[in-house]
């Protein structure tokens, strides 16, 4: 917990410039409104890389086996940007070119 009780630190393992994650964004469920069938795209991005399971696996499981959903499973950690930063920007620059 930081010093004003609202975030957590970084773990020491993480890169040298990340800063406390505000503990809300774990605890407050995300609620999407509006008409799921406007959605373009259902992508997902899996950090696959993790010496033990990841606890995300169960929940990549769950598009890559519906349809409609596209499943990305890059060899990396936690931080996919600095794990796998090629491999990362290449699926978020082919989500947005399909605007």
């Amino acid at each position: 917990m930081d010093e004003t009780g609202c975030a957590s630190r970084p773990l020491p393992f993480f890169d040298a410039r990340a800063t406390p994650h505000p503990i809300a964004s774990v605890l407050q469920p995300l609620r999407l409104t509006g008409d799921p069938g406007q959605v373009r795209r259902r992508d997902y991005v899996y950090a696959a890389g993790w010496a033990d399971q990841s606890p995300f696996t169960p929940i990549y499981q769950k598009p890559s086996a519906e349809p409609g959903w596209t499943t990305h499973a890059l060899a990396g950690g936690h931080n996919l940007m600095r794990d796998t930063p090629e491999e990362l920007t290449k699926i978020l620059v082919d989500v947005a070119a399909s605007r």
